[in-house]
């Protein structure tokens, strides 16, 4: 359990370092006209090299299978609008409160834990959720000047990512991660193929290398996210919450890159939820010492019925 919990949070870490990179590209490309279709359909090329790569190693049928295909497809749909929520946010809010206000998805995980996923939360974790929830309104600052529509946008799609994650995590015997991830992505890139062919745009080679290297470092962060989901088990919520280090990362491109900041409030709310991640950590170990138990009762109960 404690080498899982390794595993996923790691995998988390690095997704959302490869999650803010994605984002800070696109934020580059959105005044340049470029789509998120575009930007998609130049990236299929990486997609498609891990389908091939499973047929040519002969893996393919069994990574693929699933034993219900309506979970993965279900989740692919859920997962096809946020390319262009992405796009739009970008286009209308700046990097750092885009990320910040998408630390919202381990709110909307730990609500979601425990309907669903019957999570036992702790007081680590109810006090980092508390800070997290402290901290996005610091963000968002509704009823202030600084307010925008567009961020009620990313904050649906905060919901939708949570969705895509607690579907992984409830149903994570039902395919591979490579599954999970190349029946996740099939619908944005098919549904981008077809926007591209009825509006084409050509870029330059230094925008092409740029897209294709985002889009290799999009689908390892999103593989990572399914890899770290799946194995997370009963501490979705504590694991969610290491999502909430974007924010550092956001905020150090938007700055150097962009001139993009915070302003005080929201950089209090960001502080604050970095600081609830931090929180959730112990949180995690605390959750594994609460599941042992009830596992050793489990695993008692089965070998009587045996």
């Amino acid at each position: 359990m404690s080498k899982n919990i390794i595993l996923s949070s790691t995998s988390i870490i690095f997704a959302g370092i490869f999650f803010v990179i994605n984002d800070a590209i696109i934020n580059y490309l959105a005044p340049l006209n470029v789509q998120f279709y575009h930007f998609v359909f130049y990236g299929v090329p990486s997609f498609i090299s891990v389908p091939l790569y499973l047929i040519f190693s002969g893996q393919f049928k069994l990574k693929m299978h699933a034993t219900n295909y309506y979970i993965p497809i279900l989740r692919g749909l859920i997962f096809a609008p946020l390319p262009l929520i992405t796009f739009v946010a970008l286009k209308n809010i700046s990097l750092p409160e885009y990320t910040t206000i998408n630390m919202s998805v381990p709110i909307f995980a730990a609500i979601l834990s425990i309907i669903f996923l019957k999570e036992r939360l702790n007081l680590y974790i109810l006090i980092s959720l508390t800070i997290g929830i402290i901290g996005v309104l610091f963000v968002i600052q509704p009823g202030f000047s600084n307010f925008n529509i567009y961020f009620l946008l990313t904050l649906f799609g905060a919901f939708l990512i949570t969705l895509t994650t607690v579907i992984v995590n409830k149903y994570n015997k039902v395919t591979s991660s490579v599954g999970y991830f190349i029946y996740g992505a099939f619908f944005i890139h098919l549904i981008s193929i077809y926007l591209f062919i009825y509006d084409p745009m050509k870029v330059s080679l230094s925008i092409f290398l740029i897209i294709t290297v985002t889009s290799i470092l999009i689908n390892l962060a999103v593989f990572l996210s399914v890899f770290a989901f799946k194995y997370a088990q009963k501490h979705f919520a504590s694991v969610s919450c290491l999502m909430y280090l974007q924010i550092l990362w956001s905020s150090i491109i938007g700055l150097f890159f962009f001139d993009e900041y915070l302003n005080s409030f929201a950089l209090l709310g960001a502080f604050l939820i970095i600081l609830s991640g931090l929180i959730s950590i112990p949180g995690q170990f605390k959750q594994i010492e609460e599941y042992a138990p009830i596992k050793k009762i489990r695993e008692d109960n089965s070998y009587r019925n045996e």
